[in-house]
Protein backbone atom coordinates (compact mmCIF):
# COMPACT_ATOMS: atom_id res chain seq x y z
CA UNK A 1 0.00 0.00 0.00
CA UNK A 2 1.16 3.57 -0.95
CA UNK A 3 2.56 5.73 1.91
CA UNK A 4 0.97 8.55 0.81
CA UNK A 5 -2.54 8.91 -1.26
CA UNK A 6 -2.87 10.85 -4.39
CA UNK A 7 -5.11 13.55 -3.75
CA UNK A 8 -5.54 16.83 -3.53
CA UNK A 9 -3.70 18.70 -1.03
CA UNK A 10 -3.68 21.85 0.67
CA UNK A 11 -0.53 24.16 1.09
CA UNK A 12 -0.13 23.17 4.88
CA UNK A 13 -0.52 19.55 3.41
CA UNK A 14 2.06 19.61 0.96
CA UNK A 15 4.42 20.96 2.97
CA UNK A 16 4.13 18.15 5.59
CA UNK A 17 4.04 15.49 3.53
CA UNK A 18 7.67 17.23 2.15
CA UNK A 19 8.61 17.15 5.90
CA UNK A 20 7.34 13.74 6.63
CA UNK A 21 9.18 12.24 3.46
CA UNK A 22 12.36 13.76 4.51
CA UNK A 23 11.67 12.73 8.42
CA UNK A 24 10.83 8.76 6.95
CA UNK A 25 13.32 8.16 4.34
CA UNK A 26 16.30 11.22 5.85
CA UNK A 27 19.06 8.47 5.46
CA UNK A 28 18.55 7.87 1.27
CA UNK A 29 17.40 11.81 0.65
CA UNK A 30 20.81 12.54 2.57
CA UNK A 31 22.84 10.29 1.39
CA UNK A 32 21.36 11.67 -2.58
CA UNK A 33 22.85 15.09 -1.15
CA UNK A 34 26.13 14.34 -0.50
CA UNK A 35 26.40 12.26 -3.43
CA UNK A 36 25.33 15.05 -5.47
CA UNK A 37 26.51 17.84 -3.67
CA UNK A 38 29.11 16.63 -1.62
CA UNK A 39 32.38 17.74 -3.54
CA UNK A 40 31.10 21.27 -4.36
CA UNK A 41 30.23 21.77 -0.84
CA UNK A 42 33.47 20.05 0.71
CA UNK A 43 35.40 22.29 -2.02
CA UNK A 44 33.83 25.26 -0.75
CA UNK A 45 33.79 24.56 2.91
CA UNK A 46 37.74 24.08 2.84
CA UNK A 47 37.85 27.15 0.94
CA UNK A 48 36.38 28.84 3.95
CA UNK A 49 38.09 27.25 6.36
CA UNK A 50 41.58 27.84 4.75
CA UNK A 51 41.36 30.88 3.27
CA UNK A 52 38.81 32.69 4.75
CA UNK A 53 36.29 32.40 1.63
CA UNK A 54 38.95 33.60 -0.73
CA UNK A 55 38.89 31.96 -4.26
CA UNK A 56 40.25 32.64 -7.48
CA UNK A 57 37.73 33.20 -10.48
CA UNK A 58 38.36 30.51 -11.77
CA UNK A 59 37.95 27.92 -9.06
CA UNK A 60 34.67 29.88 -8.15
CA UNK A 61 33.52 28.89 -11.24
CA UNK A 62 34.21 25.40 -11.29
CA UNK A 63 32.20 25.22 -7.72
CA UNK A 64 29.48 26.90 -9.24
CA UNK A 65 29.80 24.33 -12.03
CA UNK A 66 29.56 21.56 -9.97
CA UNK A 67 26.54 22.87 -7.46
CA UNK A 68 24.22 23.31 -10.45
CA UNK A 69 24.87 20.10 -11.82
CA UNK A 70 24.64 18.32 -8.03
CA UNK A 71 21.28 20.33 -7.79
CA UNK A 72 19.95 18.96 -10.91
CA UNK A 73 21.14 15.87 -9.83
CA UNK A 74 18.99 15.59 -6.51
CA UNK A 75 16.29 16.86 -8.52
CA UNK A 76 15.82 13.74 -10.84
CA UNK A 77 17.04 11.20 -7.69
CA UNK A 78 14.23 12.99 -5.25
CA UNK A 79 11.51 12.99 -8.04
CA UNK A 80 12.26 9.25 -8.85
CA UNK A 81 12.19 8.72 -4.01
CA UNK A 82 9.09 10.59 -4.02
CA UNK A 83 7.24 8.89 -6.92
CA UNK A 84 8.28 5.12 -5.54
CA UNK A 85 7.11 5.78 -2.25
CA UNK A 86 3.93 7.01 -3.49
CA UNK A 87 3.37 3.29 -5.53
CA UNK A 88 4.43 1.84 -1.98
CA UNK A 89 7.81 0.45 -3.60
CA UNK A 90 10.96 1.08 -1.20
CA UNK A 91 13.14 3.75 -2.38
CA UNK A 92 17.19 3.10 -2.94
CA UNK A 93 20.14 5.21 -3.97
CA UNK A 94 21.08 2.92 -6.86
CA UNK A 95 17.62 3.43 -8.45
CA UNK A 96 17.12 7.36 -7.85
CA UNK A 97 20.76 8.33 -8.82
CA UNK A 98 20.98 5.93 -12.01
CA UNK A 99 17.20 7.75 -12.86
CA UNK A 100 18.82 11.07 -12.13
CA UNK A 101 21.88 10.67 -14.49
CA UNK A 102 19.10 9.24 -17.28
CA UNK A 103 17.07 12.12 -16.78
CA UNK A 104 19.96 14.85 -16.10
CA UNK A 105 19.81 16.27 -19.77
CA UNK A 106 15.99 16.79 -20.17
CA UNK A 107 16.15 18.66 -16.49
CA UNK A 108 19.25 20.86 -17.20
CA UNK A 109 17.46 21.87 -20.40
CA UNK A 110 13.93 22.96 -18.39
CA UNK A 111 15.78 24.61 -15.74
CA UNK A 112 18.05 26.54 -17.66
CA UNK A 113 15.49 27.84 -20.04
CA UNK A 114 13.30 28.64 -16.93
CA UNK A 115 16.18 30.67 -15.43
CA UNK A 116 16.66 32.91 -18.78
CA UNK A 117 12.97 33.49 -19.21
CA UNK A 118 12.42 34.47 -15.29
CA UNK A 119 15.77 36.82 -15.64
CA UNK A 120 13.96 38.52 -18.68
CA UNK A 121 10.69 39.01 -17.19
CA UNK A 122 12.31 40.05 -13.87
CA UNK A 123 14.41 42.43 -15.92
CA UNK A 124 11.42 43.96 -17.06
CA UNK A 125 9.45 44.38 -14.06
CA UNK A 126 9.33 42.58 -10.71
CA UNK A 127 6.16 41.00 -10.58
CA UNK A 128 6.28 39.72 -13.93
CA UNK A 129 9.77 37.57 -12.95
CA UNK A 130 7.95 35.92 -10.19
CA UNK A 131 5.07 35.29 -11.76
CA UNK A 132 6.99 33.35 -14.11
CA UNK A 133 9.19 31.75 -11.88
CA UNK A 134 5.95 30.60 -10.20
CA UNK A 135 4.71 29.23 -13.67
CA UNK A 136 7.83 27.10 -14.11
CA UNK A 137 8.16 25.69 -10.34
CA UNK A 138 7.28 22.27 -11.81
CA UNK A 139 9.46 22.35 -14.74
CA UNK A 140 12.02 19.98 -13.16
CA UNK A 141 9.69 17.10 -12.34
CA UNK A 142 7.63 17.64 -15.76
CA UNK A 143 11.33 17.28 -17.66
CA UNK A 144 12.17 14.07 -14.98
CA UNK A 145 8.38 12.54 -15.59
CA UNK A 146 6.86 13.12 -18.19
CA UNK A 147 7.71 11.89 -22.22
CA UNK A 148 7.93 15.72 -24.01
CA UNK A 149 9.97 16.55 -27.07
CA UNK A 150 11.52 18.76 -25.82
CA UNK A 151 12.86 21.45 -22.50
CA UNK A 152 10.44 24.30 -23.95
CA UNK A 153 7.70 21.68 -24.17
CA UNK A 154 8.10 21.16 -19.93
CA UNK A 155 7.90 24.90 -19.70
CA UNK A 156 4.75 25.21 -22.06
CA UNK A 157 3.48 22.32 -19.75
CA UNK A 158 4.45 23.26 -16.59
CA UNK A 159 3.09 26.98 -16.93
CA UNK A 160 -0.47 24.86 -18.17
CA UNK A 161 -0.25 22.79 -14.80
CA UNK A 162 0.25 25.74 -12.63
CA UNK A 163 -2.52 27.84 -14.19
CA UNK A 164 -4.90 29.36 -11.78
CA UNK A 165 -2.33 27.48 -8.70
CA UNK A 166 0.57 30.29 -9.21
CA UNK A 167 -0.09 32.03 -5.96
CA UNK A 168 -0.06 28.52 -3.86
CA UNK A 169 3.13 27.84 -5.99
CA UNK A 170 4.31 31.34 -4.29
CA UNK A 171 3.51 30.34 -0.91
CA UNK A 172 5.01 27.13 -1.38
CA UNK A 173 8.10 29.18 -2.19
CA UNK A 174 7.54 31.63 0.64
CA UNK A 175 7.16 29.27 3.31
CA UNK A 176 9.47 27.01 2.27
CA UNK A 177 12.47 29.57 2.29
CA UNK A 178 11.19 30.90 5.73
CA UNK A 179 11.23 27.44 7.73
CA UNK A 180 14.81 26.36 5.87
CA UNK A 181 15.98 29.85 7.10
CA UNK A 182 14.98 28.98 10.35
CA UNK A 183 16.71 26.09 10.37
CA UNK A 184 19.84 27.33 9.19
CA UNK A 185 19.65 29.69 12.17
CA UNK A 186 19.15 27.14 14.40
CA UNK A 187 21.99 24.95 12.96
CA UNK A 188 24.33 28.20 13.56
CA UNK A 189 23.12 28.96 17.40
CA UNK A 190 23.74 25.45 17.75
CA UNK A 191 27.32 25.20 15.95
CA UNK A 192 28.22 29.20 17.68
CA UNK A 193 26.91 27.19 20.98
CA UNK A 194 29.40 23.84 20.12
CA UNK A 195 32.12 25.94 19.05
CA UNK A 196 32.40 28.18 22.10
CA UNK A 197 32.74 25.55 24.40
CA UNK A 198 35.40 23.61 22.25
CA UNK A 199 37.22 26.63 21.28
CA UNK A 200 36.59 26.53 17.15
CA UNK A 201 33.95 28.95 16.72
CA UNK A 202 33.97 29.37 13.42
CA UNK A 203 34.92 26.22 12.22
CA UNK A 204 32.33 24.56 13.77
CA UNK A 205 29.31 27.07 12.81
CA UNK A 206 30.46 26.87 8.80
CA UNK A 207 30.80 22.76 9.41
CA UNK A 208 27.08 22.88 11.00
CA UNK A 209 25.74 25.64 8.92
CA UNK A 210 27.29 23.42 5.26
CA UNK A 211 26.04 20.06 6.37
CA UNK A 212 22.60 21.47 7.02
CA UNK A 213 22.38 22.88 3.50
CA UNK A 214 22.57 20.25 1.82
CA UNK A 215 19.49 18.95 3.16
CA UNK A 216 17.60 22.09 1.52
CA UNK A 217 18.19 20.29 -2.20
CA UNK A 218 16.25 17.46 -1.64
CA UNK A 219 13.52 19.28 0.91
CA UNK A 220 12.79 21.68 -1.87
CA UNK A 221 12.10 19.20 -4.45
CA UNK A 222 10.09 16.77 -1.98
CA UNK A 223 7.59 20.11 -2.26
CA UNK A 224 7.54 20.48 -5.63
CA UNK A 225 7.23 16.88 -6.78
CA UNK A 226 3.98 16.92 -3.82
CA UNK A 227 2.80 20.24 -6.28
CA UNK A 228 3.38 18.37 -8.93
CA UNK A 229 1.42 15.62 -8.20
CA UNK A 230 -1.58 17.60 -6.57
CA UNK A 231 -1.57 19.39 -10.04
CA UNK A 232 -1.97 16.39 -12.12
CA UNK A 233 -4.12 14.67 -9.31
CA UNK A 234 -7.04 18.32 -9.52
CA UNK A 235 -6.83 18.77 -13.40
CA UNK A 236 -6.13 15.49 -14.87
CA UNK A 237 -7.66 12.77 -12.51
CA UNK A 238 -3.93 11.57 -12.19
CA UNK A 239 -3.82 8.42 -10.33
CA UNK A 240 -1.34 5.61 -8.78
CA UNK A 241 -2.01 3.22 -12.04
CA UNK A 242 -1.18 6.45 -14.26
CA UNK A 243 2.07 7.12 -12.33
CA UNK A 244 3.07 3.38 -12.27
CA UNK A 245 2.56 3.17 -15.93
CA UNK A 246 4.57 6.71 -16.40
CA UNK A 247 7.18 5.47 -14.06
CA UNK A 248 7.81 2.18 -15.31
CA UNK A 249 7.65 2.79 -19.34
CA UNK A 250 10.06 6.11 -18.54
CA UNK A 251 12.63 4.38 -16.33
CA UNK A 252 14.28 2.51 -18.80
CA UNK A 253 14.08 4.83 -21.44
Amino acid sequence: MAQFALRPMSTGEILDGAFTLLRRHFGLLFGIAVVCEGVPTAVELYIQLASGGRVDPMGGLIIRILNAIGTLLVTGATVRVVSDVYLGGVPQLGDALRYAVEKLGRIFGATFLSGIVTLLATLALVVPGIIVFCGYSVAGQVAALEPLNSSTDALRRSWDLTKGFRSKAFALWIVSFALLFVVILGAGALGAAAGALAGALDATVTVLIALVSLLIYPLITCVFTLFYYDLRVRKEGFDLEVLSGQLGSRAGS
